[in-house]
């Protein structure tokens, strides 16, 4: 069975997707005969590069073109459809990067084409290509013979040397948008018997980020679950997606430092199979929305800690616990600041956090260098880290022999562990108010028979 984004692929440049300056651009050079030796062909996945670079392949040698457009009739035009066509060269760079790879090409270019009218280099993620491949391709692209054209494809343009791009026409590709993407889908999926409804078909187009392959991928696996009716559910469930309303409460959670529930949906999102990183980029997309309307500074950090976390959880072997961490310290965080999140209305009942949570007078402020540390930690809008101060502000500490201990009952597991992953920070904090200070130690009470197996002062300050 041929996969959808193979059967739906653009046979002409008027059924390309989204790119409406690309065709223009070939309209326009095919109609004045004035075509290039090659081509560079950037931007991101599944957006029509190596679709179009065939389309060219297509024209270029078609018996009986119509315009700038291919017959698709001709033997010419179905081998290469068919992957058959000797003069149509396609090469991975991926899996084909080195020297001789590319020394083979440069003397094939010596022959004439064989059937068509030109031989047609497709070169896919060529900037994967070693240094001494560019160079050998760098002489070919200098004095290429008249019947060879060279298509370069690329999702990386910034790894292509400049020595390339100055001697190939630069053509661009864009992120398809999502109204081109549902249109595609409602296309494919009437051909092919499917009934989906307009949610669904959103959730799809979002879900692609710009791709157009990504979009059918994700419809082919939602149909083949589905069968003939797609329902809004079904979709969600199968992607592996998360209802409004769960984004909705975790959001909520969040702003309104509920760790409690913030935990419980944590344990049902795991126990599920959900991936934590959907939850997240539906989130921050909910956040959008939101800060489109109320321009809320503390929405806009929010966006930017959650796109931090996401980043983490990628690289992550134990997503749980870092998901839990990260979003517990924002919690305690935002909870100082007591936000109210409603799904229209977002009020903020305390100044804003660019004002900082404390003023010189704030009876919150103590006598003692370790809560001036944590008022700087709050007040500091370019350091600021939420979680570390509310993991720090009650905890007893110690400093002695030139180093601040601080000590986490067993009731503060979570604290104990968002200031290990922020001590790097705490300790910066920590040289700038303490005089004398060259080493932080965060001592958790499970730990304190192994680290301080004699210390009678230390338990009591734990235990206490």
């Amino acid at each position: 069975m041929v996969s959808l984004y193979r059967k739906y692929r653009s046979k002409t440049f008027d059924e390309l997707i989204g790119q409406d300056h690309v065709r223009r651009y070939f309209a326009n050079a095919l109609d004045r005969k004035e075509i290039s030796h090659a081509y560079i062909f950037t931007g991101p996945r599944g957006t029509g590069k190596t679709s179009t670079a065939r389309l060219l392949a297509k024209v270029l040698n078609c018996c009986d073109p119509d315009g700038y457009n291919p017959c698709n009739n001709c033997d010419n035009c179905r081998a290469i459809d068919e992957g058959s066509f000797m003069d149509v060269i396609e090469l991975d760079a991926a899996s084909n990067r080195g020297i001789d790879e590319i020394r083979e090409i440069r003397d094939s270019t010596n022959y004439r084409p064989v059937h068509g009218k030109y031989k047609v280099y497709i070169i896919d993620e060529f900037h994967m290509l070693t240094k001494e491949a560019f160079n050998a391709l760098l002489k070919t692209l200098e004095e290429p013979p008249e019947h060879v054209i060279f298509i370069l494809a690329t999702t990386n343009l910034e790894k292509v040397p400049q020595t390339i791009i100055s001697r190939a026409q630069l053509i661009n590709f864009k992120n398809i948008r999502e109204k081109d993407i549902v249109m595609l889908l409602k296309r494919v999926s009437a051909q092919e018997g499917v009934t989906i409804d307009e949610k669904s078909l959103s959730i799809i187009s979002k879900r692609a980020k710009g791709g157009a392959r990504d979009a059918l991928s994700l419809f082919e696996q939602v149909m083949k679950f589905c069968s003939k009716e797609v329902t809004s559910s079904e979709t969600l469930s199968i992607l592996g997606l998360f209802d409004d309303n769960m984004v909705e409460e975790f959001i909520s959670f969040l702003i309104s430092g509920d760790v409690d529930n913030l935990l419980k949906l944590s344990s049902d999102l795991f126990e599920s199979g959900k991936e934590p990183e959907a939850l997240i980029e539906q989130s921050i997309e909910k956040l959008f929305i939101k800060i489109k309307n109320d321009k809320n500074y503390a929405l806009v950090k929010l966006v930017r800690e959650l796109n931090e976390v996401n980043k983490d959880l990628k690289y992550s072997e134990n997503k749980k616990a870092v998901f839990e961490i990260y979003v517990t310290s924002l919690a305690y965080g935002y909870k100082k600041l007591d936000i109210h999140y409603e799904s229209n209305v977002i009020s903020q009942v305390v100044n804003s956090i660019e004002e900082g949570f404390f003023t010189e007078d704030s009876e919150q402020v103590c006598e003692g260098d370790y809560h001036i540390m944590l008022q700087k930690l709050a007040n500091d809008s370019s350091k600021m880290n939420l979680g570390l101060f509310f993991a720090l502000r009650d905890k007893s500490y110690d400093i002695s022999e030139g180093r601040l201990t601080i000590f986490f009952p067993e009731e503060s597991s979570i604290e104990y562990q968002i200031t290990k992953k922020y001590l790097s920070e705490l300790k910066i904090n920590v040289l700038g108010t303490f005089k004398g200070v060259s080493e932080v130690k965060p001592v958790f009470a499970g730990d304190v028979k192994k680290d301080f197996p004699s210390n009678q002062d230390i338990s009591s300050k734990l235990f206490s």
